[in-house]
This record gives C-alpha cells, structure tokens and sequence, in this order.
C-alpha cells in the first residue's frame, strides 16, 4: 500500500534544512520587532508624509508631460525650419544659375553689338 501522507523530504544538497528550533526559539521576538515596524510605519506622521510625497511626484509627472509636449512642439519647429531652408537653398542656387545665365547671354550681347 502506498502512503498518501508521506512526509515531504528535500534532498537538494544546496538546500539547508528549515531550523524550526531556531525560528520557534526567536519567533517572539521577531513578532515584537514586526509589530514595532509595523507601528512606527503606520504613524499619522508618515501616512501625511506619504501624502506630500505622492503630491509631488503628481506635479513632476505633470511637468515631464508637459516638457514633453514642449519637445514635441520644438522637434515640429525645427522640422519646419529645415524645410523652409531647403527651399530657401533650392531657390538660391536657381537664382545663382539664372544670373550665370543672364551673364552669360550678356557677354555674347555685348561680343554681337562689338562686332556689328
């Protein structure tokens, strides 16, 4: 017959065994060192600490969100700018092709009237 009940036993060897001494012989003084914590956490001063300090993390999320919209803003201006110096570039080196021309036509202009 097989034992429905039998103990659980670890045979890991980098498993220590659980010291039940150890942990029954301090267990009172780990609950009276929890229920210190416990009161010292729960205090009005802290809970009013917790309140100022989740207020102040709110405004600096809304100032990160707001940066973020100014960068945004900054990166749509900047994209602008960029385009609008390009077509500034484009129409400079137009106007710059077209005078080369003009003064060219002018030159043979001037070689026509010379000569006739």
């Amino acid at each position: 017959m097989v034992e429905l009940w039998a103990p659980i036993t670890c045979h890991n060897p980098f498993m220590s065994p659980i010291p039940w001494s150890t942990i029954l012989t301090h267990g009172p003084s780990i609950v009276a060192s929890a229920k210190r914590l416990l009161a010292t956490t729960d205090s009005p001063e802290i809970r009013e600490r917790h309140k100022a300090l989740d207020a102040r993390m709110d405004e600096m999320q809304k100032a990160s969100a707001e940066s973020a919209r100014l960068l945004h803003e900054i990166a749509q201006q900047m994209q602008a700018l960029t385009m609008a110096q390009q077509e500034a570039a484009r129409r400079g080196r137009l106007a710059l092709i077209l005078a080369v021309a003009a003064t060219v036509i002018s030159i043979g202009a001037a070689i026509v009237a010379v000569v006739n």
